[in-house]
């Protein structure tokens, strides 16, 4: 059997491409490598693009058994190099991102796509004619492939991803729990220090370029949280270890070839500090409606996912550029 589109990776993008796609008339499969509903560390925030995007892509509000407490969120704190703090208020909501996922995953099933969880992809090549993807040692062709895996992306390499940890602690904490936290300070993390709330759980997190070195800053800013924010840790209830794009001046993306499409992480595009879902969301559409519409010819086709994303790409870029002059480590200047 030869499928018009394979998607790879049940995430926000890919979920959204299957059922564009499907809706569209397409043949489609969307392949998970973990058995759904699978989990990702994440920060859950829904940030106001994306709630929008989600309402117009899926035809539907953000269900409450997705959400976790607090339901609301107000927007982002980010703590520059300097200790000095800026405010960004928007209006978004807090989920759990294994409910969240699932749930669109769902929706592309019932618009038609064929779903296959536990399904690991070996290696991907393309023809002139078709793209060949090895799924636990079988064959299946598409015409055309959209890569929606992340970080890991389709022959991405470590350079380009660094590795989180994060943990899920019961205790307290002073600041107000509907934002989410960004600590930039060198001296916290390697990339970035993070902290929200989830539930009954107060969520620490550090991300580092090198795993040698995360328990020493992980040590670190639990330090500084207890000082300055008055953190109590009552137990420590999970570990997460993740990786994420690690996004650099200046700032590029990479849609992808004319038969195999990227988006999403996969495609670079990661708004500070580790929201994706926004740009998961629009550029999984995207990649949808410029092969659906342009099926028959391939350059056609990436030209125009090309120009569909460009302003979610600017958009992108302008946010990293406002977090560059907060951390030399995200600033033109430092590339």
């Amino acid at each position: 059997m030869v499928y018009d589109v394979i998607v790879i990776g049940a995430g926000p993008s890919g979920a959204t491409a299957a059922k564009t796609l499907a809706e569209k008339g397409l043949k489609t499969l969307l392949l998970e490598k973990c058995k759904l509903p699978r989990y990702k560390s994440c920060s859950g925030i829904l940030i106001d693009r994306s709630l929008r995007a989600v309402e117009k892509y899926f035809g539907s509000a953000v269900p409450a058994q997705v959400t976790c407490e607090p339901i609301e969120n107000r927007g982002m704190v980010f703590v520059a190099d300097d200790g000095r703090e800026y405010r960004f208020e928007s209006r978004g909501s807090n989920i759990w991102r294994d409910k969240f996922d699932h749930w669109l995953t769902l929706l592309a099933c019932d618009a038609g796509a064929e779903v296959r969880d536990g399904s690991n992809v070996l290696s991907v090549f393309e023809t002139d004619d078709e793209v060949c993807i090895n799924v636990n040692g079988t064959i299946e062709k598409a015409n055309y492939a959209v890569d929606c895996t992340g970080a890991v992306g389709l022959g991405a390499n470590d350079s380009s991803r660094v590795i989180t940890y994060q943990t899920y602690n019961t205790g307290a904490i002073d600041p107000d729990p509907h934002y989410f936290y960004a600590y930039l300070q060198p001296e916290l993390s390697e990339y970035d220090a993070w902290f929200n709330v989830k539930d009954d759980f107060i969520v620490l997190g550090v991300a580092c370029e090198n795993a040698k070195n995360i328990d020493h800053y992980y040590g670190k800013f639990v330090r500084y949280m207890q000082r300055e924010h008055g953190l109590r840790i009552n137990e420590r209830r999970k570990i997460d270890k993740w990786t994420m794009r690690r996004v650099v001046p200046p700032y590029n993306i990479d849609i992808g070839s004319d038969r195999i499409f990227k988006a999403g992480e996969s495609a670079g595009l990661l708004n500070p500090m580790g929201e994706g879902i926004s740009a998961a969301l629009k550029s999984g559409f995207f990649a949808a409606q410029a092969i659906s519409e342009n099926f028959r010819d391939k350059h056609k086709a990436l030209c125009a996912y090309g120009s569909y994303l460009a302003e979610t790409a600017a958009y992108m870029q302008r946010q990293w550029r406002i977090l560059g002059n907060l951390s030399a480590k995200f600033s033109l200047n430092n590339s």
